[in-house]
């Protein structure tokens, strides 16, 4: 019986695609050695779409003058229902108080609040009309603030801190070559001087980062007594004094009070989650508030990093961990109406094979006589949260409510709080996480060897490149390291404009080569000795490794018939399955799925555009669904110089659990080490073969849309041949019913798979969450990276059937009425007009969504080129949510001059010192910056960084040559040196890709090619940080 059917063993068939990918992510370079190739490929033309409601470069709106602040010149685009009067002052209700008449503020005399002098009480909305919105006056320079004197609800506190003098803008210059994987330059490059950073390691206490030199507070910050970010304001008579506790009125990354409720207040408001609010306007007409300084702005870096990722609440025993399993929210809506309100999405993101530093090792559970016991109603697997009744014979399903009866051998008597006796003894009782040794019943043939068949492009393109003899010779090294047991197979297959087999059978003393010209029907021309056991005819095929690349050396076809190729090797594996490796060079030109180029910068912006992210010939998608079905996971290494559509080639590691290896412009002497490094990953980690995963949930909720690398052969089946510690998949829940019943809902993962040593195992995880009636409990314990992972995911997802500006577009409305929905909560207890108010545990979230938007994945039509945003969203498909994260947002390193504060790199570890803000703002001109984005690292080297140090990074020529050009790995014998080494192996491990270290030296002609990695920067026709939070507020405010 299959454990992943309800009942009934697996039936092979044809699967429908469902869910959806995409991988990839090319870095820049930084510039191929003196005389090597330059990169291929052209960015595309037409400056980017703007995100929604926006004009890009327009102005932002003004506001009304104020005294001692000039109005700027033209029309107002204020949306306030009178016109301010003489010296931009609003008239009040009755005519202006004169001063010195009754309840005037005498000058000099302290505000009302213990202020500075001057400062009024705010105005009711009785007596002004609230504004309605945010924005800078005319020519970019934000208003002058005055101090605080907004008051908050009773035991509510607001930060209200200083705006900067001047917000920096990086807008590079498009100069120098285009880099690979960086999409085209934009903007300027800021002039030496116009931006200055702070003083290396300097940052304000509370985790807030240091504002950059120019960011000075205002003169009247507030004297002593006056009410301070931190402090709660007293509450009216009687009411209970305020508790101190984390939760609202600090600075991000602070600690701040907790708040009694006030009498009367009903249950569910004294239940609301913690929360922080930012001033992004004056309270009112003529306001002096203090806005909130940009560097103060929440963000994971800094103290924030090592947090920024954790769970909002404690992990349990009897939970899985959520390096396997991670919700999005750790409380579920209790109905749909509820989870409609709440906007935001609601789901996990599931890595079933997770392993690494942060994943626990899951317990294997040997068979007994009673096997493995299961509901015989939904199937659900035995876990810590069944109940027990009748004295332990019998126990009640936590997902269906079914009765069970306990056979004889699994039989225990409970004790007092009604458990089993033996619940230590057995993981599946007391763990969230076990695997099982699976029996013979969960088999419908027996384990088969581990299978390993190579494809590889030796068109001249291929071999000129070096990528023919830098695959034999790293695949020749790992043959001794290849998982499985004493019946591995591999098998090789070459191509160009014929295909060419290689007879491998272990009697022969040299591989004989078998030449098929036949492409448009090719054939297998030998049945047998193309598949051999690695063990008996490692001699033959060592022979062939060594030489493979001397065959082909003087080889000028340019052909290619990959799409034959790639038929030919499923005729020779396909009665056993296996991992079939595709490296590609050249554009397929012959035979079934040939390319044509569709390249057309006019269907940007049209109903046409997805067209260019999909399949352009069937034949892709027939040979994927075969594949799938006989188990065999296709893995493609591309190395084009020119546009490939992998648009279509994709689709077929998609829908076979594979993955894409992107290398534009491929150059042996720059990328061998990556190559190799991804090679080794791929065929060396930790592989379930002939794998089938179910993920169940409690009665009233289902899974609606799966997200990941798959086939889906039923509503809730995926077929996946191969499966992964690399791979992530991401599930959305929805109420199957309108009301939940009971207080917890469950959310069980089932994998069945064989291991590599040909053991059938089945790997079970679950998940319990409670249930709520109450918005206030799904913001309180939203998981915002989580939340983030699955948004992206979403929105590559739906850029397959939609244009990139829908995609965004709807990225952005899920977080503006999630918080909009939040603000609404409040609204009772917290009347401050300007304040934008997020719950603490999504403090993080509007930062990585603006990263959503700007991930090259999803960015400006014509910003990046076809083939990469193809890479880069496959790989966000496939990836964890660790390696989206440092997509969204990439961590910046302060290294200095690599010799203080760190151990020595003889102990092989290196502590990093706090990152900075994704901001060119916050770089050290006379230091050097490690920017890790994931599946590339940039060395930013400074202007004024000293001359030694280079030396010593990059040797002598670092005086009279580019450094960009001269390569620093391996380590020279110095010091620092062997630090920076020993800090880029440590960053380099356990990923699923290969980051690559490029040099950007400041003020180079490339350096506008990583503007996009400083997130925190305004782009062309994109926001900044501060300006995407002002949009934010605009748009939560305003009116539905």
């Amino acid at each position: 019986m299959n454990p992943m059917d309800n009942g009934g063993p697996p039936r092979p068939g044809v699967p429908g695609p469902a869910g959806g990918p995409m991988p990839g992510f090319r870095p820049p370079f930084s510039g191929a050695p003196a005389g090597g190739p330059p990169p291929g490929g052209s960015f595309p033309r037409g400056p980017p779409s703007g995100p929604a409601g926006v004009m890009p470069g327009g102005p932002m709106p003004s506001f009304p003058s104020r005294p001692g602040f000039p109005r700027p010149s033209g029309p107002s685009s204020n949306p306030l229902p009178n016109q301010p009067g003489p010296g931009g002052c609003f008239p009040r209700p009755g005519g202006v108080r004169p001063a010195g008449s009754p309840g005037s503020v005498p000058p000099g005399a302290p505000g009302p609040f213990g202020g500075p002098p001057g400062v009024r009480r705010p105005a009711s909305p009785q007596s002004n009309p609230p504004l309605g919105g945010m924005g800078f006056p005319q020519g970019g320079r934000l208003p002058q603030p005055g101090a605080p004197g907004q008051a908050g609800a009773p035991g509510m506190a607001s930060t209200s801190v200083t705006p900067p003098a001047r917000m920096p803008q990086f807008q590079p210059q498009a100069q120098g070559p285009p880099i690979p994987g960086m999409g085209a330059p934009q903007g300027r490059i800021p002039a030496p001087g116009m931006m200055q950073p702070p003083p290396q390691g300097q940052m304000p206490a509370g985790g807030g980062m240091m504002a950059p030199s120019g960011f000075m507070p205002h003169a009247n910050a507030g004297p002593p007594g006056m009410m301070q970010p931190g402090m709660v304001p007293p509450g009216p008579p009687g009411a209970p004094a305020a508790m101190p506790g984390p939760g609202m009125g600090a600075l991000p990354g602070q600690a701040a009070p907790k708040f009694a409720p006030p009498p009367g207040v009903p249950v569910y408001q004294q239940t609301l989650d913690r929360f922080e609010t930012l001033t992004l306007g004056p309270s009112g007409p003529g306001a002096q508030d203090a806005m909130t300084d940009a560097s103060t702005l929440p963000r994971p870096a800094g103290p924030n990093e090592h947090n920024a990722l954790d769970p909002p609440v404690e992990l349990q025993s009897n939970n899985c961990h959520p390096a396997f399993m991670r919700p999005t929210v750790y409380t579920l809506p209790r109905s749909g109406t509820l989870q409609q309100r709440f906007h935001l999405p609601v789901g996990a993101v599931v890595r079933p094979l997770a392993e690494g530093a942060t994943a626990p090792k899951v317990p294997l559970i040997k068979l007994d006589s009673s096997g493995i016991v299961r509901c015989r109603r939904c199937r659900t697997y035995i876990n810590p949260h069944v109940t027990w009744t009748d004295g332990g014979r019998r126990w009640s399903c936590n997902v269906c409510q079914c009765l069970n009866d306990v056979a004889m051998e699994y039989f225990c008597t409970l004790d007092e709080s009604g458990q089993r006796r033996d619940i230590l003894e057995r993981p599946e009782l007391s763990l969230g996480s076990v695997e099982y040794v699976a029996p013979p019943e969960y088999m419908v043939r027996g384990p088969m060897p581990t299978v390993y068949f190579f494809v590889i492009d030796v068109t001249m393109a291929a071999v000129r490149s070096g990528m023919v003899q830098r695959v034999a010779e790293t695949i020749k090294g790992l043959l001794d390291h290849l998982p499985g047991d004493d019946r591995k197979k591999v098998g090789f297959l070459t191509y160009d404009s014929t295909l060419h087999f290689y007879n491998l059978k272990s009697t022969l003393s040299q591989p004989q080569m078998l030449v098929v010209p036949e492409v448009e029907d090719p054939f297998v021309p030998l049945p047998d000795d193309l598949l051999v056991n690695l063990k008996e005819s490692r001699e033959v095929i060592d022979a062939l490794l060594d030489n493979l690349g001397d065959m082909f050396a003087q080889n000028t076809m340019v052909e290619s018939c990959m799409g034959s190729a790639l038929q030919a090797a499923y005729m020779v594996t396909n009665h056993i399955g296996g991992k079939l490796l595709l490296f590609l060079s050249s554009v397929p030109t012959l035979g079934p799925g040939k390319i044509k180029n569709r390249e057309n910068a006019g269907l940007y912006g049209t109903d046409r555009e997805s067209s260019l992210r999909n399949p352009d010939d069937a034949f892709y998608k027939r040979f994927s669904a075969e594949c799938s079905r006989t188990q065999i996971t296709v893995d493609v290494f591309a190395f084009g110089s020119q546009y490939m559509d992998l648009a279509s080639i994709v689709c077929i590691p998609r829908y076979t659990g594979g993955q894409v290896y992107y290398y534009p412009g491929f150059y042996a002497p720059r990328d061998t080490t990556k190559l190799k490094s991804e090679i080794t990953r791929n065929l060396t980690r930790t592989t379930g073969w002939e794998a089938v995963m179910r993920i169940r949930c409690s009665k009233g909720l289902r899974i609606s849309s799966f997200n990941g690398n798959f086939f889906i052969r039923s509503s809730d089946l995926l077929a996946l041949p191969t499966v992964d510690p690399d791979k992530a998949f991401a599930i959305q829940i929805t109420h199957d019913e309108q009301v939940l019943d009971g207080n917890q809902a469950f959310i069980q993962c089932a994998l069945l798979y064989t291991a590599s040593c040909g053991e059938r195992r089945i790997r079970v995880h679950t998940l319990r969450l409670p249930i709520t009636t109450e918005t206030s409990e799904l913001y309180k314990t939203a998981d915002a990276s989580a939340m983030a992972t699955l948004m992206m995911k979403l929105g590559v997802e739906r850029s397959l059937s939609a244009r990139l500006d829908d995609c965004r577009r709807m990225i952005e409305t899920k977080l503006v009425s999630g918080m909009r929905e939040y603000r609404v909560m409040h609204s009772t207890h917290f009347r401050g007009v300007n304040k934008l108010i997020y719950p603490d545990s999504l403090r993080f979230l509007p930062l990585w969504v603006l990263g959503v938007m700007k991930c090259g994945a999803l960015r400006g039509a014509a910003d990046v080129q076809p083939d990469e945003r193809v890479a880069i969203g496959y790989e966000v498909i496939s990836s964890s949510l660790e390696h989206i994260m440092k997509l969204l947002y990439p961590l910046v390193y302060p290294l200095g001059h690599l010799k203080g504060g760190w151990p020595s790199a003889a102990k092989g570890k290196v502590g990093l010192p706090p990152s900075l803000p994704s901001s060119h703002a916050y770089m050290d001109t006379a230091g050097i910056h490690l920017v890790d984005a994931g599946r590339v690292l940039v060395l930013w080297v400074g202007r004024n960084v000293p001359k030694e140090v280079l030396v010593q990074i990059f040797g002598q020529e670092a005086t009279t040559k580019d450094i960009s050009q001269l390569p620093f790995e391996p380590p020279k014998d110095n010091p620092a040196s062997k630090l920076l080494s020993v800090l880029l192996s440590e960053i380099r491990q356990e990923r699923g890709v290969f980051p690559q270290c490029y040099v950007i030296q400041q003020g180079s002609q490339v350096e506008a090619h990583i503007a996009p990695y400083f997130v925190e920067d305004r782009l062309t026709a994109s926001y900044s940080y501060f300006d995407f939070m002002l949009h934010l507020h605009r748009n939560i405010g305003a009116k539905q």
